[in-house]
């Protein structure tokens, strides 16, 4: 017997049903924009491509943007469609974090349509439904699209092109084929190579299932025709431009081959094949197993037509999963099929379809998987607790001690899966089991909207940009290793040359920690009292913090004080007696905060 969440859901008989729908979609996208200005943009892809949009309207340079860009070829080789759409909503809102994030906001918020629209062209309006929410409720999701890098546009074009590509399979006409590729197109002009993915699994998908039309080689070319309009004028320009000709640049220059082999910008990561399997646990825990499930009957039933989400899914894990680089943004365009396929599973699992004990296996697994998610303390503690019994240690009694609520917690939630099945309880659970997966995917994101984005990401930037502005020094001397796009952003390229009103250079540290304060002092002997000198205090050592102590050079006070930046400057006489303790200006005398 259908469950009433399901009665309601069947959208396409109700049409009034089906426009509540949407405007819940609606709504949903438009959480993207709440807070969507907060401090600071991040210290790199967000700030990278503020920086490079910025300078069109500086600059010129709509083609070609590497004279001015940071490290030039470093970033300007990724296709310009993204920093367009953000050079045009700073000329509309100006040069803000919510207008450098607006482009991905908007089209976070469009894939959720497409991902709805696909359901309905796989199934039917109420998977597509399920499918959107459980895509866009997703943290780590809402996350992305409220970040202002390329990803979440680019998966919202692969998913355009995955939708038109169904439909010319489904019709067999020559317009779905090209708006297909004007699709792939688009992705490729936002990011590099990336795009390829959907017209491979089209591919893929055609030649192990042809259904009953042979291979539409017509369709596919015209498809391909249309990416190739598109793609290729910018593509060739750059490579003749800067790559004098050379016919393999754009894979040489964007290091594909390092990053497939060798890895690069330390992203090799210790899991290896099986980093993406724990991502996707991390990161999709709600819809995992109830993806896992739905990929192993599509492969087991030999299900035509949700095995193209299914291929879909695979072509990115498994060419992501072979490069040695990893992050875990490679995971987004996995999640719309996986959102798909997962939908799929839990409306069949809300129909009475599938056996009890399943439901109740599921249901234990997925609570597990989203305990296991909610702290990356405990999975550290958990992985060193099995690394000491792998080598034969006892672990420590502090991480026993540390570790005791997640496992009194991961006992409770089988325990609970346990009662639910031997009592019978899985009929009237599988009424709301869609909103029962749906509703903490909701309070987690909008626990980040309201509250956690509003702190967690302020180092302090923006402040200091003001700071500097008040201060007008004579020069700047920038501690730290490599670039800082979020430095450059906030000081409005002063330290790559796009101003002549100050002065500012970078200096490397020393490799060892232990000599940074007194190489420091070295350096800066000779400076005036009018030069601030600003250190960089996560940039000694990635992944590391430098504390005050270790970073404030000999005869320096510190003037300014945030989570990421220290700024120190030489005291003139008459303010030595203003100190305090921690070699900080006193209030009244400080532009900084303590």
């Amino acid at each position: 017997m259908k469950g009433s969440w399901f009665s309601m859901l069947e959208i396409e008989h109700h049409k009034n049903i089906e426009r509540v729908c949407l405007t819940i979609l609606f709504g949903v996208g438009l959480l993207r924009l709440i807070n969507l200005g907060f401090l600071d943009l991040q210290a790199w892809d967000e700030a990278l491509y503020a920086v490079r949009a910025e300078g069109i309207l500086l600059f010129g340079g709509l083609i070609d943007q590497t004279p001015f860009s940071i490290g030039g070829l470093y970033s300007s080789l990724h296709p310009p469609l993204y920093i367009w759409l953000t050079s045009l909503s700073f000329v509309i809102f100006g040069v803000t974090e919510f207008a450098a994030r607006l482009v991905s906001a908007v089209f976070g918020a469009l894939t959720l349509v497409v991902i709805y629209q696909l359901g309905k062209e796989l199934k039917n309006a109420a998977v597509g439904f399920v499918a959107a929410l459980l895509f866009g409720l997703n943290p780590f999701v809402t996350f992305l699209a409220r970040q202002g890098q390329f990803d979440t546009t680019m998966v919202f074009f692969l998913s355009v092109a995955a939708l038109w590509f169904l439909k010319t399979d489904a019709k067999g006409k020559t317009l779905p084929a090209v708006y297909s590729g004007l699709a792939v197109g688009a992705a490729l002009m936002t990011k590099l190579f990336v795009g390829f993915g959907i017209p491979l699994t089209f591919f893929l998908w055609k030649v192990f299932h042809p259904g009953e039309r042979v291979f539409p080689w017509r369709l596919f070319f015209v498809s391909i025709g249309a990416m190739v309009l598109v793609a290729v004028p910018w593509h060739a320009y750059m490579t003749v431009v800067r790559g004098f000709g050379n016919p393999i640049f754009l894979l040489d220059a964007s290091a594909v081959l390092e990053r497939s082999l060798y890895g690069v910008e330390g992203n090799v990561k210790s899991l290896e094949w099986f980093y993406f399997v724990n991502q996707l646990l991390v990161l999709f825990p709600l819809g995992l197993f109830w993806f896992a499930f739905g990929i192993y009957e599509i492969f087991k039933n030999r299900d035509r037509q949700w095995s193209f989400p299914a291929l879909w899914f695979l072509v990115f894990f498994v060419v992501f999963s072979l490069m040695r680089t990893k992050l875990s943004v490679y995971v987004l365009p996995m999640l719309v099929p996986a959102s798909l396929i997962g939908a799929k599973a839990i409306m069949e699992f809300a129909q009475d379809d599938r056996p009890a004990k399943m439901t109740a296996l599921l249901l234990g697994a997925t609570g597990l998987a989203f305990l296991w998610s909610s702290s990356q303390a405990w999975r550290n503690q958990t992985k060193a607790i099995l690394t000491d019994i792998l080598q034969a240690h006892a672990p420590s009694s502090s991480i026993l001690l540390s570790i005791a609520p997640f496992a009194i917690l991961f006992v409770l939630i089988a325990f609970l899966s346990f009662l639910i099945y031997r009592n019978d309880l899985i009929r009237p659970m599988r009424q709301v089991l869609p909103l029962a997966l749906i509703a903490p995917a909701f309070l987690m994101s909008f626990y980040n909207i309201i509250g956690y984005d509003l702190h967690q990401y302020n180092d302090g930037a923006a402040d200091l940009a003001g700071f500097i502005a008040r201060k007008q020094p004579a020069g700047i001397v920038v501690v730290g290793f490599d670039r800082n796009p979020q430095l450059t952003f906030y000081l409005e390229g002063a330290d790559i040359g796009w101003r002549n009103d100050i002065e500012v250079r970078r200096i490397a540290p020393p490799a060892h920690r232990a000599e940074f304060r007194s190489w420091l002092s070295e350096q800066v002997s000779d400076l005036p009292s009018e030069t601030l000198v600003i250190v960089e205090k996560d940039k000694i050592v990635r992944y590391e913090w430098v504390t005050t102590e270790e970073s404030t050079p000999t005869d320096f006070i510190m003037v300014f004080d945030s989570r990421r930046y220290a700024v120190f400057q030489r005291p003139l006489t008459s303010q030595l007696a203003t100190l305090n303790p921690r070699g900080l200006l006193s209030p009244t005398r400080s532009f900084g905060k303590e």
